[in-house]
């Protein structure tokens, strides 16, 4: 960071201490009133009684009369509740000095509907009666918002003070005694937070007016509603709404405070819901946000019908979820990372917070003071603050996110052709000149067709920090934008196209081999989805010629990336890559429209069928496909795995078919290849699918090359121990084509060996093949192993085989391979 930020950044902090050294002096001028009531600052002594009347028709005679039944104790100690009953609270004072006091008693519940004050003298007389509450007509604005009633004490003067409570909203009454001037400070205190709160709430809404009227995005309409509603629910728990509205007004909205909390509830689910941007989601929150947002606005419609202590337990039970809601929607795109959300987040800690204390000071838990009555309106306001900051945040954010996305792919976030006409713009007005390369991954649209859109874009993301971090060794490559901690030199043209600028002067077939010799170092192979794709590149250079233009450039390069080029292996045999195809056979695999054909194998000595070998089939394809290229482009694309998973599970499944039928010693024969091995737990998902389909591990075997043991030597020997250790056969198939036979024999725990065709076809005119078998058929006995023979085409050689020694025989001369339906009515033809 430089000295000029650091600077900046010093002054704002600055500034932010001194603000809050002048919010801390204020809050502790404010938040003192409650501690100098009359009892700490004059020789007034008190004694307290209340009584509860849940048949509302106590008269004052009848609670004077009857002074046993008075819970002696301390007004804190009333069992405040939202119920239908009366509150009758006795007050006796004692003024034990010689000078008259003035006094104020405050009842600090504006919301109360009848609130009568019955001034008795020590033989119970009534002196004089006090009616307060929103419900009594013609008061003034100062007795409705700040209920109290004053009172003239005597030197050594005793009286009693009666008060009745009733209302049908929130009971609970703090009532506090002050002296003339204490009272007074209470006042100034009381109007200082008031019209901080009332100020700041105002010109926020203003303020984001204005905002909506020149962006027109209706999440400030919403922070509008929201700050409305904290208005009208504050206006009434603490009385300074009488200042705002007409007094019918809001002597109704006294009436319907249940309503304002769910107005505040509602719009509070609401800009969450809009802040965060669930709205062009459509997601399963958004639409549980839209379904409690419904839910709120009905609750709130009948709340008009409903006494309040009835209506105001549905919104406190309703509050649990509100807050599950938001705190799972808010998490949800925090996760996701939503770097502008933090205010946002920030904002709910004072909401929380003050939330929490306003119930626990209604129930007692937390003692009454002035501070505790309006931490409520703090944290509101300190909420209102922090989301305008959020909403900013959100604008500064939603501004740079625009030109972000004006200069980056959206979907690889990649430099995008915009930014290469940037440099190329800078280039050309400095004169000089410049070579643009393109390099494009081949294939790449048909790649698409069998990826999502996330996992082809991975592709290209890889194939772009390689290519990145090969030029940037190089500075005859320019950067497309500089930035303190990156600068990106490659631009992502889309369809799998790289695009970067060299100004270095020399000569084309030098710049030619230079990017031949990157397209060699960027990643031939890429693992996605279970798919092990080979990636393949061309690559074209394109000199501007006459100031043509970057349209005609660029136009150039895709010209020459469309021309054929010449040597595109570098490393691997080039295979023609049909990912169409490819993506056809994994869709094939899942629908179950592939099959596996049984071409059964025959015991030589009795004649009888004892097994088959399961072979790949796509009998549904409408053109010829050679079953050998096409497990060779599910090895390249990676479907070797999934369709090696799929042929095992149809094979246990022709196997239980035939148990069914009654030939349960008839065995399955899979082949594997080397790229099986990488299947995770492979041995333990064959067991798996034995156990699903009920067979025996005997049952199946497995067919191994001899490729396949040269590449995984290691792995294999422990993958044929673990196939033998689950009952399974291994079988070294194609016996005689490699160079180790011997070696393999030897280290390898293998049940049968199968000998090639390729030493069958003419066996019984070629003696040297005569020789080969039948030294593999003794040697196979003598190391106590099974040899099956492939190939058999007629009888002749048959009998050869047989009077060889031969165990088992395949091929056409018994059957071709045949579907499963077809396998099952050749066995019983053939031996009923």
């Amino acid at each position: 960071m430089n000295n000029k930020a650091l600077k900046y950044n010093f002054v704002s902090f600055l500034i932010l201490t001194i603000l809050f050294f002048i919010i801390a002096t204020l809050a502790a001028h404010l938040a003192s009133p409650t501690r100098y009531t009359i009892d700490k600052t004059a020789p007034i002594y008190s004694n307290t009684a209340y009584r509860i009347d849940t048949s509302k028709a106590l008269t004052l005679e009848q609670f004077l009369a009857e002074p046993d039944k008075l819970k002696q104790r301390s007004f804190k100690d009333v069992e405040w509740d939202l119920a239908a009953q009366d509150y009758w609270l006795k007050l006796d004072l004692e003024n034990r000095q010689a000078k008259p006091v003035e006094l104020a008693i405050h009842f600090d519940n504006p919301m109360v509907d009848y609130l009568s004050v019955y001034h008795v003298d020590d033989k119970g007389q009534l002196i004089d009666t006090t009616e307060l509450g929103d419900k009594v007509s013609g008061l003034s604005l100062f007795q409705y918002s700040t209920p109290h009633s004053m009172l003239t004490m005597q030197g050594y003067e005793q009286t009693s003070l009666v008060i009745k409570i009733d209302t049908v909203g929130i009971s609970k009454t703090p009532i506090n005694i002050y002296g003339e001037k204490e009272f007074q400070d209470l006042l100034r205190s009381q109007s200082g937070i008031w019209g901080i709160f009332i100020g700041v709430l105002i010109m926020a809404a203003l303020y984001n007016l204005v905002l909506f009227l020149g962006i027109r995005d209706r999440v400030y309409l919403i922070y509008i509603g929201y700050i409305i509603s904290a208005l009208l629910l504050m206006g009434s728990v603490l009385g300074f709404g009488f200042y705002l509205w007409p007094l019918s007004w809001q002597v109704f909205f006294n009436e319907q405070v249940v309503f304002s909390n769910y107005a505040i509830a509602f719009f509070t689910v609401a800009f969450c819901t809009m802040f965060l941007r669930y709205h062009k989601d459509n997601c399963r929150l958004y639409k549980l946000s839209i379904s409690f947002l419904a839910l709120l606005f009905s609750l709130s419609l009948i709340s008009f019908f409903m006494l309040e202590y009835h209506s105001s337990k549905i919104f406190f039970a309703i509050m649990v979820p509100l807050y599950i809601l938001c705190i799972c929607m808010i998490y949800k795109k925090l996760v996701s990372g939503f770097r502008w959300a933090k205010f946002y987040v920030m904002s709910w800690v004072p909401l929380i917070v003050g939330a929490a204390i306003q119930p626990l000071e209604l129930t007692g838990f937390i003692p009454y003071s002035f501070a505790v009555r309006h931490i409520f309106l703090v944290a509101i306001l300190c909420e209102i603050v922090l989301m305008a900051m959020a909403l900013a945040d959100r604008v500064r954010y939603q501004r740079e996110k625009a030109l972000y996305h004006a200069t980056h792919t959206q979907q690889t976030e990649l430099l995008n052709q915009a930014m290469l006409k940037q440099a190329y713009m800078a280039i050309t007005s400095e004169h000089r000149l410049a070579n643009l390369c393109l390099v494009k991954i081949e294939q790449f649209n048909a790649l698409m067709s069998i990826l999502k859109p996330s996992q082809s874009s991975q592709i290209i993301i890889t194939v772009a920090q390689s290519l990145e971090h090969q030029i940037n060794k190089n500075r005859q490559f320019i950067n497309l934008e500089s930035a303190l901690d990156n600068s990106p030199k490659v631009a992502d043209l889309g369809n799998g196209v790289l695009a970067f600028i060299s100004t270095k002067i020399q000569s084309q077939a030098e710049l030619h081999q230079e990017l031949s010799n990157l397209c060699k170092q960027l990643p031939k192979q890429y693992k996605v989805a279970g798919l092990d794709l080979q990636l393949y590149y061309r690559y074209s250079i394109t000199e501007p010629v006459n100031d043509d233009g970057f349209d005609i450039w660029l136009q150039r390069g895709y010209l020459g990336l469309s021309q054929k080029q010449q040597n595109i292996d570098f490393t691997t045999p080039h295979i023609d890559m049909d990912v169409s195809l490819a993506a056809e056979l994994q869709q094939a695999m899942r629908s179950n429209t592939l099959a596996i054909y049984l071409q059964p194998i025959i015991n030589l000595r009795s004649g009888a069928i004892c097994g088959a070998e399961a072979l790949l089939r796509w009998p549904t394809a409408g053109k010829y496909l050679d079953i050998e290229q096409l497990i060779l482009l599910a090895e390249r694309t990676g479907l070797i795995n999934e369709l090696s998973l799929w042929v095992i599970d149809q094979a246990c499944l022709a196997a239980a078919q035939l148990n069914r039928q009654g030939y349960r010693e008839h065995t399955i024969s899979v082949n594997l290849s080397a790229k099986n091995l990488a299947i995770p737990k492979l041995v333990e998902k064959v067991e798996n699918t034995i156990l699903k389909h009920g067979i025996t591990a005997d049952q199946l075997k497995f067919e191994l090359t001899e490729f396949a043991l040269i590449k995984n030597h290691d792995e294999m020997v422990s993958f044929i121990s673990e196939l033998n250790r689950l009952g399974s056969k291994v079988v070294l198939d194609d016996f005689g084509t490699g160079y180790s036979s011997l070696n393999y024999l030897v280290n390898y725990s293998f049940s049968t060996i199968k000998v090639d065709k390729s030493f069958i076809l003419d066996l019984v005119n070629n003696t040297t093949n005569q020789v080969v078998v039948k030294t593999a058929i003794d040697m196979a006995h003598n190391l106590d192993m099974n040899i099956t023979i492939e190939g058999i085409e007629d009888q002749e050689t048959e009998k050869m085989l047989i009077k060889m020694g031969a165990d088992q025989g395949q091929g056409y001369y018994y059957s071709k391979a045949v579907p499963i339906n077809e396998y099952l009515s050749f066995i019983a033809s053939q031996f009923k």
